[in-house]
């Protein structure tokens, strides 16, 4: 009699076990299901298909562990592939999650802002903005309301008639006692004016927004909605906030047509000598991204007599920190040679063929272009490299498996787009339904080397390529049977 009461008591527990087991599992794939839904990645067909399937096996897995069965080991095969699905689903769940956060980062609406500095020698008796009160602050180039910004505290402002550099020259040698220059005429004068880093120090500074404009859509064809569309790709050359504005030093334009499943992609050189979209004058083409991602935009437009309905703003150093992530990846180079960091401080070595590089190195892989007779062009080629070499290493099955969280950790913060969501699920949507392979095709616009002056640098001769006639003709017509077809 005891032993049968003991048995009946084991009886209960097993099944008041079983049944928590099965509330579990059962919560567990409404998170799985609904973390899945929220995406927004599945075409209504596979939503279908995938909803039925789970009812289907989860009712199935519910039953076969409840059920009181003839022969017990079918309860306990259930129950293994309960506890089995339990953890992929948890697994999925954490993917799935981490996913939808980055995705609603990557589209949130971001101002681009400028900062602007009130500088002076880093020996000066300057120790706060307050002590200029007397003195006139030199500029360049700084819009109204940043100039207001220190005319609010009592300071004078001048223009020169100089260029950047001469600007940055005078206060070297004492000619002017403070410039007032943003953040990216501060990087470029750390560059060209000899002892300037590391001798100045910033009083003040003052933070400017670039005006926001809306996306336009002049020519309907061309939208991911119907499929031929174009995507400008920015690499800045910060390491800030991607919110800053910066030089545009990689360049890539990618026409899409996913009707026909192809994908161009136009290279174009950083140095080219352009027109300003909104300023009519010639400039660098990575100078454009100083006055927003928008000039830049147009000024291509203008440059491809195209439309450009969509950006992608990366920020090119955030690849130390997806490089390392990744381990390290491997890359092809097609010379020996030796690059250095911003600071030069650190070189490094590359040798022809494979070369396996960290992140730094990877950086400055991708930025030399000293060390190449074809200068900017050869960089273009390393960029694509270490592209083509990332994206080998992120879509490999095991680097997904293992590192896919700490992925889009390294990559978060360091896009801007004006993609919306919605959009991109349809691109994802499309491509699930259709399954097709894409073919994918690339041309890098070519010029000559030449020293011109620059808007952004006034009358200082820079180094410039002049757009060769050829090479631009040939690129809109491989944009156009792209988009035609």
């Amino acid at each position: 009699m005891e032993n049968q009461t003991k048995k009946i008591e084991r009886n209960k527990k097993l099944d008041i076990f079983l049944k928590l087991i099965a509330f579990v599992y059962v919560v567990i794939t409404i998170i799985f299901y609904i973390s899945v839904i929220k995406l927004n990645l599945l075409p209504g067909i596979y939503i279908t298909i995938f909803t039925i399937a789970e009812i289907f096996f989860t009712l199935a897995m519910i039953i076969g562990v409840l059920k009181v069965h003839k022969t017990p080991r079918l309860n306990m095969i259930c129950l293994a592939i309960i506890l089995l699905l339990s953890g992929v689903y948890i697994f999925v769940t954490n993917y799935t999650l981490a996913t939808g956060k980055f995705l609603d980062n990557v589209f949130q609406e971001v101002t681009q802002t400028e900062e602007y500095y009130v500088i002076v020698k880093k020996d000066s008796k300057y120790e706060k903005i307050e002590d200029l009160e007397k003195q006139i602050v030199y500029l360049f180039q700084a819009p109204e309301d940043a100039q207001q910004d220190i005319g609010n505290k009592n300071i004078t402002t001048a223009i020169t008639r100089d260029s950047l550099t001469d600007l940055g020259n005078n206060l070297m040698n004492n000619k002017i006692q403070a410039i007032f220059v943003s953040s990216v005429q501060n990087s470029i004068l750390e560059e060209e004016v000899e002892n300037y880093r590391g001798n100045t120090k910033i009083l003040y500074t003052a933070k400017h927004e670039i005006k926001k404009e809306e996306k336009e859509e002049k020519d309907s064809r061309t939208t991911i909605k119907n499929g031929i569309f174009n995507v400008y790709i920015s690499g800045i050359d910060t390491s800030g906030s991607i919110s800053n504005v910066a030089r545009s030093d990689a360049n890539i334009l990618a026409t899409i047509n996913t009707n026909t499943h192809e994908v161009l992609l136009t290279s174009i050189p950083r140095d080219y000598y352009v027109t300003l979209h909104s300023y009519g004058a010639k400039d660098k083409l990575t100078h454009t991204g100083i006055y927003g991602i928008n000039e830049t935009v147009k000024t291509v437009e203008d440059l491809l007599e195209i439309d450009i309905n969509y950006y992608v703003r990366v920020n090119f150093t955030t690849v130390i920190k997806l490089v390392d992530t990744l381990g390290g990846i491997d890359v092809q180079s097609d010379y020996n040679f030796t690059a250095h960091n911003d600071e030069e401080t650190r070189y490094y070595t590359f040798k022809k063929g494979s070369n396996h590089i960290n992140g730094e190195e990877a950086l400055a892989f991708s930025r030399e272009r000293d060390s190449f007779a074809d200068g900017d062009n050869q960089r273009i080629k390393n960029q694509q490299y270490v592209i083509e070499a990332t994206m080998k290493k992120v879509l490999n099955s095991s680097t997904l498996l293992t590192k896919y969280t700490n992925i889009l950790d390294a990559l978060e913060g360091s896009f801007q787009t004006n993609i919306k969501q919605d959009e991109i699920s349809s691109l994802v949507k499309g491509q699930l339904n259709d399954m097709s392979s894409w073919t994918i095709k690339t041309n890098s616009l070519i010029g000559t080397g030449a020293n011109n002056p620059t808007y952004s640098m006034g009358s200082q001769l820079l180094y410039t390529m002049v757009p060769d006639n050829d090479s631009v003709a040939k690129a809109k017509q491989q944009i156009k049977d792209i988009m035609e077809k």
